[in-house]
């Protein structure tokens, strides 16, 4: 089964039960919970980190967003405080990794200081780190795959596009591809961005024999419900 990623919008109580719990029953490795997603994602709050723990039982890929503003990805030394509170109040919540995204002030690249703060906080309360795409905000991709790889992050989203421009992550592959060999299995390369189960098989083809995973959020939903069928297909390709 190909590992899956499914992004779930923390829009309210019952909405996190019944989405989490769909993705569970179709077989999703991991979920990244995430409020306002017309914000493209900001941190939940604590009580749907644990309607989300209990929806997702016992399997351990519960992964809150931590961010705690739109807009771009450069953060003020009293944000990236907020940022290390959210990681502890999310560890006690149940989650069992975090996600974040920080860069410099130009967003030319990873904001090493302000990214080592914020996986120390994590590593502290045995959380596994992802860096959102974020990533694909930096011009050059190589020298922020190297830093992340230095800092020791599990996972890297990505479409393999420049932040912002139109296409998916299959319109990506060619760059996905380049990322997976350049990291030589370190760090995981999830593939994100417009990932569906049309697109999903050449993707998947694409990235084969490399430690890849993929990365889904609208195309799993049916009637803006997570749909366990759209989830087990996405897998089982």
């Amino acid at each position: 089964m190909i590992p899956v990623e499914v992004c779930i919008h923390s829009k309210d109580d019952a909405y996190v039960s019944r989405s989490v719990s769909s993705a569970w029953e179709g077989g999703a490795e991991r979920i990244e919970l995430c409020a306002q997603m017309e914000q493209d994602g900001l941190t939940p709050s604590v009580r749907h980190i644990e309607l989300a723990r209990e929806a997702f039982r016992d399997r351990p890929g519960l992964l809150p967003m931590i961010r705690p503003r739109g807009g771009d990805f450069f953060y003020h030394r009293t944000d990236i405080a907020l940022m290390e509170q959210q990681i502890k109040a999310a560890a006690q919540a149940g989650a069992d990794g975090i996600v974040f995204g920080v860069l410099d002030e130009t967003s030319s690249m990873v904001h090493r200081a302000y990214s080592e703060r914020l996986v120390g906080m994590a590593r502290e309360h045995e959380l596994s780190v992802s860096f959102h795409r974020a990533f694909d905000a930096a011009p050059d991709w190589q020298y922020a795959l190297d830093t992340l790889l230095e800092l020791g992050i599990d996972r890297v989203l990505s479409s393999g596009l420049p932040w912002g421009s139109p296409g998916t992550a299959l319109d990506g592959i060619e760059q996905l591809v380049k990322m997976a060999a350049f990291a030589s299995g370190e760090i995981e390369i999830v593939a994100g961005g417009g990932v569906a189960i049309e697109n999903g098989a050449a993707i998947v083809a694409a990235l084969m024999g490399t430690r890849f995973s993929l990365h889904a959020y609208s195309s799993m939903l049916t009637q803006g419900e997570v749909s366990p069928g759209k989830v087990q297909q996405l897998t089982s390709l």
